[in-house]
């Protein structure tokens, strides 16, 4: 698209250039005003298609203006302001305001040009293709990004979706359990009944919380959001309506040259008539080639290529441009894109055999890529729509997995060492109930600060809002493996936060408590200018010697896409050691 509006800037001063010419106005001073303005119409509406709206009256400025200064010069270059009408003004009005505009500049050039009717003419078939083209490609690409956008909404709906599923599971398998733990850790004195019963429901807890998050529910529904599919119907509407624009306009060419040879008239109509059609065939967007286009399309370009030839003075060149731009809708890029290059030239230069039309080859040059990347963007953007609307379903799935790994690991994360916590004192409760009320009392009592951290945890996880701090989370494994009757020993001086570490010391201590048979265990953090390292270690190698489980997989990746090195095993001398590198 904006390869198109850019291609503007020379093909409308081309015409300027040579107007200026033949009116002895070429001063440099002249030429660079003009190139100005010429530049300002462009700019300013590529604001408009970029939605800035107050644009649009600056822009009737910069196109009507100019005619003060530079009556015979400037023009016709309302195609732009046509076509921010529409873009700007939904409905009706908006295509009040189109024709509006093009009245207003064939008014302008009436009365410049007097009688000239084939000017005049020219002025508002130029304008009126040039706004229909303008208005379909932003249009195309604004339903482009229209379809990108639905797809993302309907990737966060449902994600959303999944996480109040997520919800009601992990309140119905985890929360409704916690909140049970929690009524049970205040009843006194304590009874081996009632710590048994904690830890069985904490154990529990802690099965139901590995299958939550992994559950799949409903698949994603693309209907939810499904806005219409414009785009092929407005791409044969604009492909149709440029078609027939540049056959009237070579019929005015053939006009203007003013040539009363009949031949020349019927050869011009007869060709005209059958580009249109052969442009219909070979353009209109479709779900696959034309049946017989490697015949059609090399007869399409013959013929308007040797009616151009026979008409003489350039006059058809715009069929003959638009004949050769089909060649990019179905033959490999690596061949088309060069056969439209060199055509572009060809008809160029072959304008300087009719020396009575000299000037125009910039300007037939620029015309001709700017119809190719039309006929193409016609052709494409249907295709292009169709593909992103089919990878909805795709985004969608893709959000709800990522959702699902997201809990997945908040929930390991956040509820894995609680529920470990909670289990592990409720069964030193258990033991020392016999001989050691007072101890087993005590236990009790931080069950249930430990029950109330589970359901905010639980709440975290489903609002997508679970962080981690690493001074807490060093507080809570002190206390944990405190009462595990695990040595903990702590050198982390300086330490700032750090969520990523943070789920490393969860995980971690969650594995000395399940796993291994330690006796002491050290946490380690060291900072420097360019990173910060974790390093945990416990000397219950033994029974952590059966190799890192999926918890341990998965801090891997997340210390990974942090950018941090992550590494886990035996270190040879009876300690397993877990050690984790973050940049600063």
């Amino acid at each position: 698209m904006l390869g198109h509006i850019a291609l503007l800037v020379p093909a409308r001063f081309s015409i300027i250039v040579i107007m200026a010419k033949a009116r002895g106005q070429s001063s440099p001073a002249t030429l660079a005003i003009c190139l100005g303005l010429v530049l300002a119409v462009v700019g300013l509406f590529t604001l408009v298609a970029r939605d800035r709206r107050r644009a649009v009256p600056v822009l009737g400025v910069a196109t009507f203006g100019p005619y003060l200064p530079f009556p015979m010069l400037w023009g016709p270059i309302a195609g732009p302001l046509a076509a921010a009408m529409p873009l700007s003004v939904a409905g009706p009005a908006g295509w009040l305001l189109f024709g509006a505009v093009l009245l207003a500049d064939t008014s302008v050039a009436a009365v410049l040009h007097g009688p000239d009717l084939a000017t005049i003419l020219g002025f508002t078939i130029i304008d009126m293709n040039m706004g229909l083209t303008l208005f379909a490609l932003v249009r195309l690409a604004v339903l482009l990004s229209e379809t990108q956008a639905a797809n993302r909404r309907l990737a966060e709906l449902e994600a959303a979706n999944e996480r109040l599923r997520a919800t009601g599971d992990l309140h119905r398998a985890i929360g409704v359990r916690l909140a049970h733990i929690l009524g049970a850790s205040r009843r006194t004195p304590p009874t081996p009944d009632t710590l048994a019963r904690i830890a069985d429901i904490s154990r529990e807890a802690a099965a139901e919380a590995r299958t939550v998050a992994a559950t799949p529910g409903e698949s994603p529904s693309t209907a939810r959001i499904d806005p219409p599919d414009e785009s092929s119907r407005l791409s044969r509407w604009a492909l149709t309506a440029m078609t027939v624009n540049v056959s009237v306009v070579v019929l005015n060419n053939v006009a203007q040259e003013g040539t009363a040879d009949p031949r020349h008239w019927a050869v011009a109509a007869v060709v005209a008539l059958l580009a249109v059609a052969f442009q219909l065939y070979h353009g209109v967007p479709r779900a696959s080639a034309p049946s017989a286009w490697r015949l059609t399309l090399p007869l399409h370009i013959l013929i308007v290529g040797a009616a151009a030839l026979y008409v003489g003075n350039g006059s058809m060149s715009a069929l003959v441009g638009m004949a050769v731009a089909n060649t990019l809708l179905w033959l490999p890029a690596r061949w088309s894109v060069p056969i439209v290059a060199v055509a572009a030239v060809a008809i160029g230069f072959l304008l300087r055999l009719y020396p009575e039309v000299g000037g125009y080859e910039l300007y037939q040059v620029a015309s001709m890529i700017t119809m190719a990347i039309g006929v193409f963007g016609f052709n494409r953007f249907p295709e292009a729509a169709a593909r992103l609307r089919g990878l909805r379903a795709q985004v969608a799935r893709s959000a709800v997995v990522a959702e699902r790994l997201r809990m997945a690991r908040d929930v390991h994360d956040l509820l894995g060492i609680t529920l470990s916590a909670i289990t592990l004192k409720a069964e030193l409760a258990l033991r020392v109930i016999g001989h050691d009320p007072g101890k087993a009392a005590l236990l009790l009592e931080e069950v249930g600060p430990l029950a109330v951290r589970g359901l905010a945890d639980v709440r975290s996880v489903t609002t997508g809002g679970a962080v981690l701090s690493l001074p807490e989370e060093i507080e809570s494994a002190r206390s944990l493996l405190d009462s595990a009757g695990v040595e903990i020993r702590v050198d982390a001086a300086g330490l700032a936060n750090s969520p990523v570490l943070a789920a490393v010391v969860r995980e971690a201590v969650t594995n000395v408590v399940r796993h291994s048979a330690a006796r002491q265990c050290t946490i380690a953090v060291e900072t420097d200018p360019k990173a910060v390292r974790l390093r945990v270690t416990n000397d219950g190698v033994a029974r952590a010697a059966r190799g890192p489980g999926r918890g341990l997989a998965s801090l891997a990746a997340r210390v990974e896409s942090a950018g941090g090195t992550f590494t886990a095993g035996d270190q040879g001398d009876g300690t397993f050691a877990l050690v984790a590198s973050l940049p600063r």
